[in-house]
């Protein structure tokens, strides 16, 4: 059957039912897929890899009282009434604004009450369409819950999976704040080599293949970035998903699919005509297929977010999985965050579904890309123009927001002597050493960067020294002077100018 179409959705929309205005509506995705979903497969369960905490967890028994119901008299929730608000409805600039984020009742008066874990159904129903016009998932009871953000999403599947003493495993370098939430967890994180595309295939198989239970239970979990991936910029390849995926199916792995950057689509340095542009469904026919579409099984998590494609101070995103899993992250949002604010979900709702329309989401997304590719060409060419390529090299991402400069440190001074050395301690204080001068010189040159180093998961070469520069917070007439800035540094550390580098 063919996958659907954005007017099998606007068909069922039009003979569906009105959705729900109470405080604490909530309406799964199921209700709002099309009937192509039908004939699929069920996921396969994943109850034997839930942590020994989330196992028999099922949520707030106090948030389970409340009703999807207006007609009663409610004396039993802690739930102000909008009497109670300090936006008066009867003040007129409130009344404009309610008047123009509303639907069918769905208006201030909701959004600045308590809501539904899962997110209001207003805002599910277009994820929901969004998830299959985009992913489509090949199996038939996945479900989409709104999220305070990616990070939020990514603590709790580690508590929903994870127990303490537990291996996760992650790209070499790797997101910091995913780190910090293994470690706070009492999980040990275990790098997965890389190379210029991605995640290895070959090292996560090797790792698996040959497990030694001495390290701990053999991993259950692997946390991927796998476009445009943070901090390299690096993009996994569609074969290079298919290997991976095929991998963890083989092993009964997990895969948390953390894809913040999936839609910002710069690339090859040769498509940089910014002013090229197709219709919306044209550009999400360009993207690279995620996990979540190859996911036969049900073992993959997608998180989604909107902060680095619209907004990151509205803290929402929304989470894939099967409708199993899907029911656990609700589970802890109802004891955690309770839910994404009303009003981002207000705001959210109001652009994507009644302003733009999927159409319009496409078409801004396009546009999007097309203004970073301008500053990705930015920053690369000013790379090229003035860092010291004999001692450093980088791979221009075709996604995201980040150029990832790798050193060579036999061209250092201080290291030429110690590679040979066999003190590896000693090799990689010196490393450190340099790496943090370099940094607090660049800022005091007037230019911030991140030392590659905070993004190391394990492991590593001794000798590696590594920088991220990213083209999303700078002025865009700021770009290329800040790589000039920073390359001064770079070409004095290294005495580029009287070697010749």
């Amino acid at each position: 059957m063919a996958p659907a179409a954005l007017e099998d959705f606007e068909t069922q929309r039009l003979h569906g039912e009105e959705l729900s205005t109470a405080p604490v509506a909530y309406t799964p995705s199921a209700a709002f897929k099309s009937k192509q979903q039908q004939g699929k497969p069920d996921a396969v369960s994943l109850s034997h890899h839930f942590s020994n905490e989330s196992r028999d967890f099922e949520g707030s028994p106090l948030k389970k009282t409340a009703l999807n119901r207006t007609d009663f008299v409610p004396l039993g929730t802690g739930r102000p009434t909008a009497e109670l608000y300090p936006w008066s409805l009867d003040d007129k600039q409130a009344q404009a604004t309610a008047t123009a984020l509303s639907a069918k009742g769905y208006n201030l008066t909701t959004a600045l009450n308590y809501g539904h874990a899962g997110g209001t159904p207003f805002l599910i129903r277009y994820l929901t369409e969004h998830v299959e016009l985009v992913h489509n998932p090949p199996y038939r009871n996945w479900e989409t819950c709104l999220t305070a953000g990616s990070t939020s999403a990514m603590e709790i599947a580690l508590r929903i999976f994870g127990d303490r003493g537990d291996v996760v495993l992650t790209e070499e370098f790797t997101y910091p704040g995913f780190l910090e939430a293994v470690h706070l967890s009492g999980m040990k994180a275990k790098g997965v080599k890389m190379d210029d595309g991605g995640l290895r295939e070959d090292s996560l198989a090797e790792i698996l293949d040959n497990w030694n239970t001495s390290d701990g239970p053999k991993p259950k979990l692997l946390y991927t970035i796998p476009t445009g991936q943070n901090p390299t910029g690096y993009t996994q390849s569609l074969e290079r998903r298919k290997a991976i995926y095929r991998i963890a199916d083989r092993h009964d792995l997990i895969v948390i699919e953390d894809d913040p950057y999936y839609y910002i689509k710069a690339g090859p340095l040769a498509e940089s005509d910014a002013s090229a542009q197709t219709d919306g469904g044209g550009f999400i026919s360009q993207l690279i297929p995620s996990y979540l579409s190859l996911d036969t099984s049900g073992r993959v998590i997608r998180l989604d977010s909107t902060a680095k494609i619209l907004a990151p101070g509205l803290r929402a995103g929304w989470v894939t999985a099967s409708e199993r899993v899907i029911s656990k992250f609700m589970a802890y949002h109802e004891v955690t965050t309770v839910a994404v604010s009303g009003m981002s979900q207000l705001m959210l709702y109001d652009l994507l579904d009644r302003t733009w329309g999927h159409e319009g989401f496409f078409r801004w997304l396009e546009k999007l890309s097309g203004r970073y590719r301008k500053r990705r060409d930015i920053i690369v060419g000013a790379c090229q123009k003035y860092l010291p390529r004999a001692a450093c090299d980088f791979i221009p991402p075709s996604y995201g927001m980040f150029v990832w400069i790798r050193f060579d440190m036999a061209l250092h001074p201080q290291l030429r002597e110690l590679l040979g050395s066999p003190d590896v301690q000693m090799l990689r204080t010196t490393v450190a050493t340099v790496e943090q001068r370099i940094l607090q010189d660049a800022l005091q040159n007037g230019v911030q960067v991140t030392k590659g180093s905070l993004f190391r998961s394990s492991g590593g070469e001794a000798h590696e020294m590594f920088f991220r520069l990213t083209f999303a917070a700078a002025r865009e007439d700021e770009l290329a002077e800040g790589v000039r800035l920073f390359a001064e540094v770079v070409r004095k550390e290294f005495l580029a100018d009287a070697v010749g580098l």
